[in-house]
């Protein structure tokens, strides 16, 4: 089993959440696609791989709880599917208004000036992030 899925089995365990075959199976489905900010359905159709008999209302209800827990958090998207990744570290995302495709952007290269302003104004922040709209080298060749 990766150390991923291991460390996120734990943290269900913590919150005294049962491990059922059907959580187990959705969160494998999501470390599977992680990198791709999979949506509940393509976690769905990879989750049943893994458990015959899961529903798509139990991926969402999952997806949900993981989300309470801290284990994953909603991505924004163009389209307004919710996208799903691995609740980390505040970054970034550059959302493709063609192909909807959502990527990472490397925390260096981004100025956050806002963040910077509010921390030197009191607020405490926890977590934060910038979302850049617009298209992709791939679509903006095509338009």
């Amino acid at each position: 089993m990766a150390v991923g899925m291991r460390e996120n089995l734990e943290r269900l365990q913590e919150h005294e959440r049962r491990l059922t075959p059907q959580r187990k199976a959705v969160l494998r489905a999501f470390l599977e696609l992680s990198q791709e900010h999979p949506t509940a359905d393509e976690i769905y159709r990879a989750a049943k791989n893994h458990c015959a008999t899961l529903g798509l209302a139990t991926v969402y209800r999952t997806l949900d709880l993981f989300v309470q827990l801290g284990i994953i958090q909603k991505v924004p998207s163009v389209d307004g599917i919710a996208r799903y990744e691995v609740n980390s570290l505040s970054h970034s995302h550059f959302l493709c208004l063609k192909c909807g495709r959502t990527y990472e952007l490397e925390e260096e290269g981004v100025n956050l000036p806002v963040p910077q302003r509010l921390s030197t104004s009191g607020f405490e922040i926890l977590k934060c992030s910038l979302v850049v709209v617009g298209f992709c080298p791939s679509c903006r060749r095509s338009i």
